[in-house]
């Protein structure tokens, strides 16, 4: 009945019939929706992957990236080679300074460590964008798998400690040093997470919302050189947003209370596990084995599947324009305008038609409907 449980008169039988495919952890209506789109996306990429393409166009950019990602003979002959000049950069650390810079250049490759930058729309003036830090520097999904102590997260907890020895051995290191790195690797993480908010605090847009001068952050928290970090970063701004401020203070305070040697040994476990799925097959499968007990996935992506993500990731715009021109063409995008406009036109009617409403608040809604931004299938700028 639904008076009694509205949610399983609701979803019930698809609840109870609906099968998570083995190489995916979830299913629902987007993955529905989506995974025709990333068959799709991989089709194109399979045709050039086969294909002489024009050198220095989209198509050259996006196939030589696929191709070089589905070489995993070459891949597995190099093992750790492409980051092994990042190892020994962090090997190389000295001091909180030489430390950052690492962090930031990093950061910029799309790889976080301990700092969580991103750039996105002011909160209060949208119109804008500012630079944003939020929390980050952990390996487990939320702070609370490093606090609850039933047995399933201890069961997460383990598998994670084993991938970061796993992910040590790898490199070279023995094995009872890998364990000692990882129980380093872990600690430091478990300090970070004590000052992470929750999910649900993350749900308070206001608090999360704390904008403040670079000269104040300096003068509190001088452990993380706001003035160099932002530098590094290829950031200008006299004022940025610090989602979650606790976090920013506990990492300057472990910034001089761990050693640099420790420090030395956690970077190298994020590095490692940022790239662990480009690199040889045994950093594929260590990294499967952690995500298997975390998720319950059951058997991995095929490899063409996850360079389609790749590719996707991070020349997005580049295969997006080849997406389009074959499966939405200015016919369709121009059929959503006038879709959207006319939803717009039978908002305003109800507006005009509500009889509890004020003349100047109908004024008012009216304005705020049309501010909305059309965004239909892509940019007009790429």
């Amino acid at each position: 009945k639904p008076g009694d449980d509205f949610f399983t008169y609701a979803n019930g039988i698809w609840y109870d019939t609906a099968r998570i495919p083995a190489s995916q952890s979830g299913v629902g209506s987007y993955s529905f929706m989506n995974y025709p789109q990333r068959i799709r996306l991989q089709g194109i990429l399979d045709r050039l992957a086969t294909t002489t393409n024009r050198p220095g166009s989209i198509e050259q950019q996006v196939g030589d990236f696929y191709t070089a990602g589905l070489d995993t003979a070459a891949i597995n002959r190099r093992r750790y080679d492409p980051i092994k000049p990042l190892l020994a950069r962090i090997d190389a650390l000295t001091d909180g300074a030489s430390l950052l810079r690492v962090v930031a250049d990093e950061q910029q490759a799309g790889n976080r460590s301990i700092i969580g930058f991103y750039v996105g729309p002011d909160n209060k003036q949208s119109t804008i964008n500012i630079a944003q830090f939020a929390q980050t520097g952990i390996g487990l999904p939320e702070r609370d798998y490093y606090f609850k102590t039933d047995s399933s997260t201890r069961l997460i907890q383990q598998a994670y400690r084993t991938y970061l020895i796993r992910l040590f051995e790898l490199i070279g290191t023995e094995p009872a040093t890998a364990r000692k790195n990882a129980t380093v690797v872990y600690a430091i993480e478990k300090q970070l997470a004590t000052a992470h908010r929750t999910n649900i605090e993350r749900r308070d847009v206001q608090a999360n919302y704390n904008k403040v001068a670079v000269t104040t952050l300096a003068r509190k928290q001088p452990a993380l050189r706001w003035g160099a970090l932002l530098t590094d970063l290829g950031v200008r701004a006299d004022s940025v947003n610090v989602a979650q401020p606790a976090y920013y203070d506990q990492l300057n305070t472990l910034l001089t209370a761990v050693s640099i040697p420790d420090w030395r040994v956690y970077l190298t476990a994020r590095s490692l596990i940022n790239y662990s799925n480009f690199l040889s097959q045994p950093f594929v499968d260590a990294s499967f084995a952690y995500t298997q007990t975390l998720t319950g996935q059951a058997v991995k992506k095929t490899r063409a599947e996850d360079i389609t993500q790749a590719v996707d990731g991070s020349l997005g715009d580049a295969l997006a324009q080849l997406y389009v021109k074959k499966y939405f063409p200015e016919a369709a995008r121009k059929r959503m305008a006038v879709l959207v406009d006319n939803l717009k036109k039978a908002f305003e009617a109800r507006i005009n038609n509500l009889d509890w409403m004020s003349d100047s608040t109908k004024t008012r809604a009216k304005e705020k409907l049309y501010a909305f931004t059309q965004k239909i299938g892509y940019p007009d700028v790429w």
